[in-house]
């Protein structure tokens, strides 16, 4: 499962891991964080969790304690980045019971998101977990981006392979690139009429198209006007926006004419690579 595949399921949320071979207080972090809403599961030592996160790719998030048998926690740190950092995001946190500004440091030079020490609270551990589900979606808005600029830099034959001697892409002016977003969504709700909706179902696309429009107009929309826009109802457009502006893909911000509702725009990366796609689109598969 990709990023962006993860990134949007229903809840926008990957998996929990929390590593301790403490298993009370293991399943004490599992059960606090099911209370939060999150999918959690648990590893009694670095070895599980390594062989745990290598067969399940929707593990986003790691917790764990720095003081364990075998593997320390900043050693499974250390052996994280080395073994998932090329391949999807990661975001791990630190819990420890011996905290100490060398602890810190040092997890935080492994790149931990988080440094916690036990006793955690609730309010506490919701914040980090909050703080790193954020980042867990930044990361996945960026690589989503970083893979769909390289895929379209590069060249491909009719069988979908890299060919060196392809065509560059020719530039495409707003107006023709706006004629092939209006396109694509008249595509898609033409397409409802012969197969139900619900099969089809891509809210986050469906938004991203919106604000590429609006972007093209040199306009931007309200969020109630975006979420009629996504065909899903309004609490599922708006978890979708939520997780579209968490991975920084648009930005959301209170209209200064009328503080009662807030706008909605594409950011430039995410712009530029759907002006990639479109132009890509009109020379490669004539749309």
């Amino acid at each position: 499962m990709n990023a962006r595949a993860i990134a949007e399921r229903d809840n926008a949320q990957c998996r929990i891991l929390v590593v301790d071979d403490d298993r009370a207080t293991a399943e004490e972090v599992v059960e606090a964080a099911h209370l939060l809403g999150y999918q959690c599961s648990y590893a009694l030592d670095a070895a599980s969790a390594l062989r745990a996160i290598a067969e399940d790719e929707t593990i986003g998030i790691v917790v764990t304690d720095v003081q364990m048998p075998g593997m320390t926690g900043l050693s499974l740190l250390d052996e994280l980045s080395s073994r998932f950092a090329s391949q999807r995001p990661l975001v791990t946190l630190v819990i420890t019971g011996f905290g100490s500004i060398d602890v810190a440091v040092a997890a935080m030079r492994n790149e931990a998101a988080d440094f916690l020490t036990k006793p955690v609270s609730r309010d506490d551990l919701a914040a980090a977990l909050r703080r790193a589900m954020r980042k867990w979606l930044r990361l996945c808005g960026e690589r989503s981006l970083a893979a769909l600029s390289a895929s379209l830099r590069a060249p491909v034959s009719e069988t979908g392979q890299p060919a060196a001697l392809a065509a560059p892409l020719a530039p495409v002016d707003d107006g023709e690139l706006l004629k092939i977003t209006r396109k694509l969504v008249r595509m898609r709700e033409q397409r409802g009429q012969f197969l139900n909706p619900a099969l089809f179902s891509d809210p986050m696309w469906d938004i991203l198209l919106d604000l590429t429009s609006a972007r093209l107009e040199q306009k931007t929309v309200p969020v109630s006007s975006v979420c009629q826009a996504a065909g899903v109802p309004m609490s599922t457009a708006l978890r979708q926006i939520r997780s579209l502006v968490d991975m920084d893909l648009i930005r959301r911000w209170s209209d200064p004419l009328d503080r009662r509702r807030d706008l909605l725009a594409i950011n430039d990366e995410a712009m530029e690579a759907m002006r990639q796609y479109l132009t890509y689109l009109r020379d490669r598969v004539g749309v």
